[in-house]
């Protein structure tokens, strides 16, 4: 695995997507709490609620955050970076109690 590719990760978009969602759906969820009593809820249901600009954004955020995971997959392989822990993924060491 090489990291080729990785120069189109852009960590403040990611962020600011991370970010728009998050709240996104929170809000989805206020507005719609027929959503949170549906016991098969997923992801790709509240991602169907979104519109076209959000959906597209989506898109988008989904693309980086598959950046992300290769980028750290790779430093996680070769030494660098945080440490991966089974259940919450690839971690700050210093936010960790193992």
């Amino acid at each position: 695995m090489d990291n080729t590719g990785l120069e189109n990760w852009d960590e403040a978009r990611y962020k600011e997507l991370n970010t728009y969602f998050r709240i996104k759906i929170e809000l989805l969820l206020q507005a719609n709490p027929h959503l949170l009593r549906d016991k098969n809820l997923s992801l790709s249901d509240l991602v169907a609620e979104f519109g076209e600009e959000d959906k597209q954004r989506w898109q988008e955020f989904m693309q980086l955050d598959k950046l992300k995971l290769e980028a750290d997959m790779w430093r996680h392989l070769h030494g660098e970076g945080s440490g991966f822990k089974p259940g919450f993924g690839f971690t700050n060491p210093e936010d960790v109690t193992w």
